[in-house]
């Protein structure tokens, strides 16, 4: 890492962090800048990593899926608008199509990079049933008509962190495996508390919001720091 890849590290850092203390569950004009000028960031930063590695498939991916999740960002802002809300579960959707793509970008990159072994997908099931009953059962949360998308989603998720903790196996613990092992659980993680946001209203709150966003920012920061290290 170089000069301009710790100032961009410290800037994402910095931004994602005012955001999470001003956002106030994104609600309001300030939020949505915070919030767009910290998702450029992480991408920002990826994409110079991708730059200073060398662009190969692997990188080319990672990008693809922090530009994704931009978008993914800006869509899961908006139901929180009240002139929005009756939109909420087809925003909610297209939010959860647009992060489906950069998980998808991000497992593809990782099997080019380290290869794929078939146990994950069983070790996928365990957390996505996890991450679904968790919420379902024990925060008492009611998915609705969109119950089917969320476990879909779920696997989604819990499909990359498995191949996330795989680069740990495959890649016998270096840098580059913890840190993607890390930027997964923790994007995992963020993802169980966004349902307990957009599917509970007394669980709608700001300290929730931080939680979520905090984690999230974490993970996205940490993915795209990871690619300095690949070899």
């Amino acid at each position: 890492m170089d000069n301009v890849s710790y100032s961009l590290l410290a800037l994402t850092v910095l931004s994602s962090t005012v955001f999470v203390c001003v956002s106030k569950g994104q609600k309001g004009i300030k939020s949505l800048v915070f919030k767009a000028i910290a998702s450029f960031l992480f991408t920002l930063l990826g994409l110079y990593a991708a730059f200073s590695h060398g662009f190969d498939w692997t990188t080319l991916l990672f990008v693809t899926g922090f530009i994704a999740s931009c978008f993914g960002d800006f869509i899961l802002a908006l139901p929180e608008w009240p002139e929005l809300r009756a939109k909420k579960q087809e925003l909610i959707m297209f939010g959860g199509l647009s992060f489906a793509l950069a998980h998808t970008a991000y497992y593809i990159g990782m099997i080019i990079l380290f290869g794929w072994a078939w146990w994950t997908l069983l070790i996928a099931l365990f957390f996505a049933a996890l991450f679904y009953f968790f919420n379902k059962l024990v925060m008492d949360i009611d998915y609705g008509k969109l119950a089917p998308g969320i476990f879909l989603y779920a696997l989604f998720v819990s499909i990359v962190l498995c191949q996330g903790l795989y680069a740990l196996v495959a890649l016998k613990f270096n840098l580059y495996s913890i840190l993607v092992a890390s930027g997964f659980f923790f994007f995992y993680v963020s993802d169980v508390i966004l349902m307990q946001i957009y599917f509970d209203e007394k669980r709608n709150t700001v300290k929730a919001y931080n939680f979520n966003l905090g984690f999230y920012y974490v993970a996205q920061t940490i993915l795209a720091t990871s690619l300095y290290f690949i070899k």
